[in-house]
C-alpha cells in the first residue's frame, strides 16, 4: 500500500466518528511506519536525539 493511499484513506476515516481509531488498519500500518522511522532516528542520531526519540509514546 503506498503512503499516498494511506493518508487519503486516513483522512476519510477522521471524518467518520463510527470508525474508531485503534479498528482502522490503515491507522495500524501508519504508526507502524513511524515506528520504524523513529527507531532508524534513534539508530543514527547523536545522544540528545536518542535521548528525545526514547520519550516519544512510539518508542516504548
Amino acid at each position: 500500500m503506498q503512503i499516498d493511499s494511506l493518508e487519503f484513506d486516513n483522512a476519510v476515516r477522521a471524518h467518520l466518528p463510527y470508525i474508531p481509531y485503534h479498528l482502522d488498519a490503515s491507522n495500524d500500518e501508519i504508526d507502524t511506519r513511524l515506528k520504524k522511522i523513529y527507531a532508524l532516528i534513534h539508530e543514527f542520531g547523536d545522544d540528545h536525539t536518542k535521548e528525545f526519540v526514547k520519550q516519544l509514546p512510539y518508542f516504548h
